[in-house]
């Protein structure tokens, strides 16, 4: 039996109803175990159940601490279930961020481990385990009856004031993205579909809720990671996945692996977060698809299907066209549209538009404007640049504001300045993305010395927004109109370090010195530097592990994760160069 899928549908009735259809068919895959469409739901609506005992209904938020697992889709379709709407919340981030981001969504309750509940005792929530949640005997609640405007989920991101804000993602533009993502790419039940993302980053939906409402298995990727892109690229291969959403820096890679000795490879391979720099080559086993959207436009706004023999003067790939149900505009700062071929901010109309930020009504009114030529409705201003390439589609320029992008995260500077400026002896701050585009620094005007300024960051945010260097300095610069020059902080030269701090006590260091320094390509580094202080993320890390094995250390990327400090890293393998463990 096959339900067809009713376009637009609310997502959680159309998960049950592939409960109905195939009860037995495998909803979620990890880590060897298998949870099936009757056994998803049934969990579901048990905790949904008690979820209603606790008080929760329509438009109650309910923020969910627990790390990416079965147990955390679970715990987010009981809450959809009971009417509510799930806030998305990593277990790495500070405990000081994450009592803001509870405090401030007003939630009545939160979801966790039993293990980590502690973490966020004390506030005016409830704290209740995912583990007590599912093992409670409790009748099974349907999915609850919504409309498009029900809020769904709430993502939290980068706040320019200092303080992270909620953007509220409505039930209708949840279901356009479902419905498309399905259509677009023929999802069916036989498909495997990969569930790579944090749970507070949007990309967490747009892999979790098409899949299980088009009736696929979502294959959770494990903790551990693979120990290079070519095994990762060989792992989808052999999980026989079929469409898989990766950030641009990881996709990328994926275009260069021998996929013809892995005898299997995906169908489609979605790309985002990133600005994509580079177009795929012939030859591909699989479609490429680049996808464009700002956590306000739920998750995905424009799509372009990457064609290898587009290449257009050298120029970036398209971010394409908008998704059905939603519209873009390309608008001067009077917000009259620009002629074709010509640079303007991109605004979004549709039902993909975010309600607005949670408690933020002043800001909501500043960035969902009223949509300039459909009346009654609203728009998103993204603040990146775009402009319209012959034929329609966009091409993303730049950004009109100090937002930026690294490594997959969108971050505002003026929130790490803020947090900067909070540590006691810190008067003034600028935080920059350095001209070489691969790490944040932070200048500092202070009173006197001051010390272990990363370290006190890294307790009030998470560790993507601090930055790898932070240097002191008599005074901000300004240009001639009396404002922060950040294009001079941006071009200033990296500081020397001293040799007091780069000394090695062991051959192993110096090994894994000069690996990192490859992999990360810096001048130099010292063994009390963290590997991703100094930039690294989980694709370097991969690469970091290649390269070690070939210098005759034997090093999985999951060891980068325990042990990120090089001395301690080269302590814990043991390592000498040339050795064969």
């Amino acid at each position: 039996m096959n339900e067809p899928m009713t376009v637009g549908a609310a997502v959680p009735a159309l998960v049950a109803r592939w409960a109905r259809a195939r009860p037995d068919h495998p909803a979620i895959v990890s880590a060897g175990t298998e949870l099936t469409y009757g056994e998803l739901v049934e969990r579901a609506g048990r905790m949904a159940s008690v979820l209603r005992s606790h008080g929760v209904d329509g438009g109650t938020l309910v923020p969910l601490v627990v790390e990416r697992s079965p147990e955390l889709v679970v715990a987010a379709l009981a809450v959809l279930f009971a009417g509510g709407a799930y806030v998305g919340v990593d277990v790495d981030e500070p405990d000081a961020r994450l009592s803001t981001i509870v405090a401030d969504s007003g939630a009545p309750l939160v979801v966790t481990r039993a293990a980590t509940a502690g973490r966020l005792g004390g506030g005016a929530a409830k704290v209740l385990a995912v583990e007590e949640l599912l093992a409670a005997d409790a009748p099974v609640c349907p999915p609850l009856d919504v409309t498009t405007e029900d809020v769904c989920y709430v993502t939290y991101t980068s706040g320019s004031s200092g303080t992270p804000k909620g953007v509220m993602v409505p039930h209708g533009g949840l279901a356009n993205l479902v419905s498309w993502y399905g259509q677009a790419f023929g999802v069916r039940p036989e498909d495997r579909i990969t569930q790579f993302a944090r749970p507070s980053f949007d990309a967490w939906a747009l892999e979790v809720w098409p899949c299980l409402a088009w009736g696929a298995t979502l294959r959770l990727v494990e903790g551990r990671l693979p120990d290079s892109p070519a095994d990762f690229a060989e792992w989808l291969a052999q999980e026989r996945i079929s469409v898989c959403f990766l950030t641009t820096v990881l996709a990328v890679e994926m275009f260069d692996q021998p996929w013809d000795l892995y005898g299997s490879a995906p169908r489609v391979l979605l790309l985002g977060g990133e600005r994509l720099r580079r177009h795929p080559p012939f030859g591909l086993p699989f479609t490429v698809y680049n996808l464009y959207g700002p956590t306000e436009t739920t998750v995905v706004a424009t799509w372009a299907e990457l064609d290898p023999a587009d290449v257009v003067g050298g120029q970036d790939p398209p971010i394409g066209r908008p998704l059905p149900g939603l519209r873009a505009y390309v608008l001067d700062a009077d917000r009259h549209p620009v002629p074709p071929g010509t640079v303007g901010e991109l605004y979004v109309a549709g039902a993909g538009v975010a309600l607005g930020y949670l408690r933020r009504p002043e800001l909501t009114e500043e960035r969902f404007p009223a949509d300039p030529f459909t009346p009654g409705e609203r728009v998103y201003a993204t603040g990146d640049l775009v402009r319209e390439l012959p034929g329609g589609a966009l091409v993303f320029v730049g950004r009109a504001d100090d937002q930026v992008k690294l490594r997959g995260f969108r971050i505002e500077l003026g929130e790490v300045e803020t947090a900067l400026t909070r540590l006691p002896g810190v008067r003034e701050a600028a935080v920059v993305l350095h001209e070489r585009g691969d790490r944040l620094v932070g200048h500092v005007v202070t009173d006197g010395p001051v010390e272990d300024l990363g370290e006190k960051l890294a307790g009030l945010l998470p560790a993507h927004m601090v930055p790898q260097t932070i240097v002191p300095v008599e005074r901000l610069p300004l240009t001639p109109h009396g404002k922060l020059d950040r294009d001079a902080l941006a071009r200033r030269p990296l500081p020397a370090r001293a040799a007091s701090e780069a000394g090695f006590l062991t051959e192993a260091e110096r090994v894994l010195a000069e690996i990192w320094c490859d992999v990360l390509e810096l001048d130099e580094v010292g063994r009390q530097d963290s590997f991703f202080d100094l930039g690294g993320d989980s694709l370097s890390a991969m690469r970091l592990a290649s390269r070690a094995r070939e210098r005759g250390i034997r090093l999985g990327a999951e060891d980068v994760f325990e042990h990120e400090v090089l001395h301690e890293l080269a302590a814990a393998i043991g390592a000498t160069a040339g050795e064969d463990r």
